[in-house]
C-alpha cells in the first residue's frame, strides 16, 4: 500500500512508459469508451488527449506511480508499477474523472473531511441523488482507518522543469454498477508546496492496454 516516505531525486526526469510522456497524445478506443457502464458517474473523455505534465509518485516497497495530465483537466490517467525510471513493468492502469474539486476555508473543514474519510464508507452527492461508496482500501476492516499518505512530484516538460511537489492525503472507495463492475471513487486531499490547499474527489475506472493507444 502507499507509504509516507518520498526519496526526492535531484536528477530525475520524468520517464516514457508504455510509450507515453509529456508531449505525447493517448488516443482511446471509442469502443472501450462506449463500453463504460450508464450509470457509472465518468464522463467519456474525447478519444485523444495530448499529455501537458507527468506525476511520479514512489510508493515504497519497490511499487511507483505515473500519472499523466492531459490538456483537457477534466482527467487524469494513471500507471502502477515498474522501478519509477526504466522497468516499464505496468500492474494496473486507471482513468481517473475529476468529478468534484474543493478548496477548504479553514482548518475546521480541511480536518471534518479528513476524519470523514476514515470511515468505511462514503456517500457522494451528486445531481440524480447520493451514491454509497464501500472502503476498498482496509476493506477487511470495519472500524476508521488512516488514509494513506504520499509525495507526488509533478513536472511540466520533458527536461523536468518546473517541477513541484504535493503531499497527498487519499482514501480509495468501490461501489457495484449494474454490469456488475466496480466503480472507484477516490479522495485526495492535496497540499502542494507554496500553494492552495484542494481536495479532489475523482471517479476511476480500469483500463487495458489494448484500450488505447500512444
Amino acid at each position: 500500500m502507499f507509504g509516507s516516505l518520498f526519496k526526492r531525486n535531484k536528477e530525475w526526469q520524468p520517464p516514457e512508459v508504455l510509450g507515453l510522456t509529456i508531449g505525447r497524445g493517448i488516443t482511446f478506443d471509442p469502443i472501450a469508451l462506449r463500453l463504460l457502464p450508464e450509470d457509472s458517474l465518468i464522463e467519456r473523455p474525447d478519444s485523444t488527449l495530448m499529455i501537458t505534465a507527468q506525476g511520479h509518485c514512489d510508493l515504497g516497497e519497490q511499487s511507483h506511480m505515473h500519472r499523466f495530465y492531459p490538456d483537457d483537466d477534466r482527467f487524469l490517467i494513471q500507471f502502477q508499477g515498474g522501478d519509477g525510471q526504466s522497468d516499464e513493468r505496468v500492474d494496473e492502469i486507471m482513468l481517473w474523472y475529476f468529478y468534484d474539486v474543493q478548496y477548504p476555508s479553514g482548518d475546521q473543514e480541511w480536518n471534518r473531511l479528513k476524519q470523514s474519510i476514515r470511515q468505511n464508507s462514503y456517500t457522494l452527492e451528486g445531481e440524480d441523488g447520493n451514491h454509497r461508496y464501500e472502503r476498498a482500501w482496509f476493506d477487511t476492516s470495519t472500524g476508521p482507518e488512516d488514509p494513506m499518505t504520499y509525495w507526488e512530484e509533478v513536472c511540466d516538460d520533458r527536461s523536468g522543469s518546473g517541477r513541484r511537489r504535493i503531499f497527498q492525503t487519499a482514501m480509495l472507495y468501490a461501489r457495484g454498477l449494474k454490469d456488475g463492475r466496480d466503480e472507484m471513487l477516490l479522495i485526495n486531499m492535496e497540499e502542494p508546496d507554496n500553494a492552495e490547499r484542494s481536495i479532489a474527489f475523482m471517479i476511476g475506472f480500469p483500463l487495458e492496454r489494448h484500450n488505447f493507444s500512444v
